[in-house]
């Protein structure tokens, strides 16, 4: 008789804790879908959505600036950066008066729809120039991609050339002939970031999102922040996104290698390897601290932790990589300019008018015809 009592006290506590579990997930449900709601229709009010169907699914095509501007700029996102076309806007912002500023976002970014297809090079760049002719966008194009979405830049340029005005890689992804051979492990993707996802879009990424997607600078105002978090959020829940990752080495590769090279002007702005002094790493040792501080990080970067031989030897370090990397990197390509401004990676974020500056200047150029002039 004991036996049967703990057993049909098991089962009751089992049905409990199911029908708990069933009732926390509705109502987390419930709640992200009001929330994403909310924040759909701020994000429709500030310009941010804009739907373009490419085939089973829309991309979402936002445009800032001047419809009829001298060149039509278009940003491209780096890996998982769904929020890009918000943190990107105060580095194009002093580009938009002068031009057209358009955000294409990737299957399964922000407010785009998402897709199981395979993510491949060609797939991807396809989809960008379906997106940008559906939403009545001609070209030619001036690229300006960050990161990962500077893979897709190179294809696009060597395999339609007469569509691209020009390219700023605004810290692109370093591409060489064994790209990511060293990272395979962490781009590797399985059942469990499927899991991830699917957990995602029932709500459940609202309770970490600040685990995943930090705060912004000081420059930033809480309008911009929430407009940032609301697309991290969405792209969470993206099947596309973790196809992507799980593409990267490959597509990363494959762009490299099928580089051919022409005189479309590029303007290659380095951050990530672009420390030339030891003034710029001091300036980004506190700017981290910074936005440790931000983030609730105790742990600090101290200045007296680099002596003037350490300093040397990172400075050698950067130099090195921008010597056996990214300077081979532009000659493949072919007509490149390398611009060094050291910073974080998210170098648009930390300074964005230093940015902008850099880039008004390359348009100068181009509008002159002095591009690639000594």
């Amino acid at each position: 008789m004991k036996k049967r009592s703990v057993g049909k006290v098991a089962i009751c506590v089992f049905i409990i804790l199911l029908a708990a579990t069933a009732l926390f997930t509705s109502g987390t449900f419930i709640f992200h879908s009001i929330k994403r709601n909310e924040e759909i229709a701020v994000l429709k009010e500030k310009g941010y959505y804009n739907p373009v169907s490419v085939g089973d699914y829309c991309l979402n095509v936002a445009k800032f600036g001047n419809e009829n501007g001298a060149h039509t700029i278009v940003g491209m996102a780096g890996l998982g950066a769904g929020d890009f076309p918000v943190g990107m806007r105060q580095m194009t912002k002093p580009l938009e008066e002068n031009n057209l500023v358009v955000f294409v976002d990737r299957a399964g970014y922000g407010l785009s729809g998402d897709t199981n297809n395979e993510m491949t090079l060609e797939y991807i760049v396809e989809d960008y120039r379906k997106a940008l002719r559906n939403a009545g966008i001609e070209a030619p194009y001036i690229l300006m991609p960050h990161s990962i979405g500077g893979v897709y830049a190179s294809y696009w340029a060597s395999q339609y050339p007469d569509e691209i005005e020009a390219v700023v890689f605004v810290d692109g992804s370093q591409l060489s002939a064994n790209a990511f051979e060293d990272d395979e492990r962490y781009y590797a993707v399985g059942f469990g970031n499927r899991v991830l996802a699917v957990l995602a879009k029932l709500g459940f990424s609202r309770y970490v999102l600040r685990n995943y997607f930090y705060h912004y600078p000081d420059n930033f105002t809480e309008e911009e922040q929430y407009l940032g978090d609301a697309l991290a959020l969405m792209t969470f829940e993206s099947f596309a996104q973790i196809a992507e990752t799980g593409m990267c080495p490959t597509n990363s590769r494959d762009a490299f290698n099928g580089i051919i090279t022409n005189d479309v002007p590029k303007l290659y702005i380095c951050s990530s390897w672009g420390f030339e002094t030891k003034e710029d790493i001091f300036e980004h040792i506190k700017w981290i601290n910074r936005q440790m501080e931000i983030n609730g990080l105790s742990k600090e970067l101290g200045l007296t932790d680099y002596d003037d031989e350490t300093i040397s030897q990172i400075l050698d370090e950067y130099k090195n990589a921008r010597d056996e990397i990214i300077y081979p990197y532009a000659e493949k390509m072919g007509n490149c300019k390398v611009v060094c401004l050291g910073g974080d990676h998210m170098i648009y974020e930390q300074k964005p008018k230093e940015c902008a500056e850099i880039v008004l200047g390359f348009l100068s150029e181009l509008d002159n015809g002095t591009v690639g002039v000594q």
